[in-house]
């Protein structure tokens, strides 16, 4: 059975450092030591379980009438079981508000896939352009693609992209 526990309850905190680090480009995601240091009200750090083995972790934030997930990545060794759509089914299914995500544009086999991997389970690929301001300061931006469980006309993208420059990434367009 799929369970999630909070990283400040996990006995998997290492496991789910290095996975964090090992999934995510150094430009797609903050340095971990700053994690602790977020909104503990909107952002969580989730670890999956199947049992009492950690399998993938899941980053989030809410905020009123939305549900953003920042992270999510399953253990290499167990990609490509079933393990990653059952793990992020059974967290969008406690979602009753919009979800949004970010996915890099298709640019290789990966990001096709993963691509592929969030509409299988019904999100939208919304048309507007996004880019990924730097978690760093450093001016690198990430072309990206807002993925969502409802999909968004220009103004609810708009202000979802601005909500999450603000919040996430303390960034003012």
């Amino acid at each position: 059975m799929i369970t999630f526990t909070n990283l400040a309850e996990s006995d998997h905190s290492h496991f789910a450092q290095e996975l964090f680090e090992e999934a995510f480009p150094e430009q797609e995601r903050p340095p971990f030591s700053r994690l602790r240091q977020r909104d503990a009200g909107k952002f969580h750090f989730l670890v999956a379980e199947n049992g009492d083995e950690p399998i993938g972790i899941l980053t989030y934030w809410t905020f009123e009438d939305l549900v953003y997930i920042e992270h999510f990545a399953i253990d290499k060794e167990l990609r490509n079981q079933g393990l990653g759509k059952a793990v992020f089914l059974n967290f969008l299914s406690q979602q009753k508000e919009q979800v949004v995500l970010e996915v890099e544009t298709p640019h290789n086999e990966e990001s096709d896939h993963r691509i592929e991997f969030y509409s299988s389970m019904g999100l939208f690929q919304n048309p507007q352009p996004y880019v990924q301001p730097s978690y760093h300061g450093d001016g690198r931006t990430v072309d990206m693609i807002i993925m969502s469980k409802y999909e968004l006309d220009d103004d609810e993208f708009a202000e979802i992209r601005d909500l999450l420059y603000r919040e996430v990434y303390n960034y003012k367009a």
